[in-house]
């Protein structure tokens, strides 16, 4: 019996995400197909050993814990633009309109103070982002 016929198939259902993943796979080798891609991966699949999928499961939840930091900082910096936003159109109301009302001022200034905090929390953060791309990228390196 020829071993190289193609008889038997396989299907499989994925989400949009995996298959997004699996278009960059295809793309990476260079393959035109689907078929072609799952054959080569199954080619390539006894040169992957276990410890080699494990670097990979760790690369992995490392992408993911970055991936949520960077969400994180991302989000947090876009609420404090808002928040100098507000302050500067209150500024601006309260120096056309009022600028004697000290209750507006005193608030102006409670707010900047909070969003200088923030600031601070966002320095660190970003701090905290860069010493661990550094650690990842010098562990991964000397795996």
């Amino acid at each position: 019996m020829n071993t190289n016929i193609k008889r038997n198939m396989i299907q499989v259902r994925l989400s949009d995400t995996e298959m997004k993943n699996f278009e960059a796979i295809k793309s990476t080798l260079n393959e035109k197909t689907n078929a072609a891609t799952l054959r080569e991966l199954v080619q390539l699949a006894p040169l992957v050993g276990k410890q080699s999928q494990e670097q990979v499961k760790h690369l992995l939840n490392t992408y993911d814990d970055l991936e949520a930091k960077v969400s994180a900082l991302l989000w947090d910096s876009s609420n404090v633009t808002k928040n100098l936003n507000e302050i500067a159109h209150a500024a601006n109301i309260a120096k056309n309109n009022d600028p004697a009302n000290e209750d507006t001022w005193n608030w102006i200034i409670q707010q900047l103070k909070e969003i200088f905090l923030s600031i601070n929390q966002l320095n660190q953060i970003g701090e905290q982002t860069k010493k661990f791309l550094k650690e990842r990228l010098e562990n991964n390196g000397n795996s």
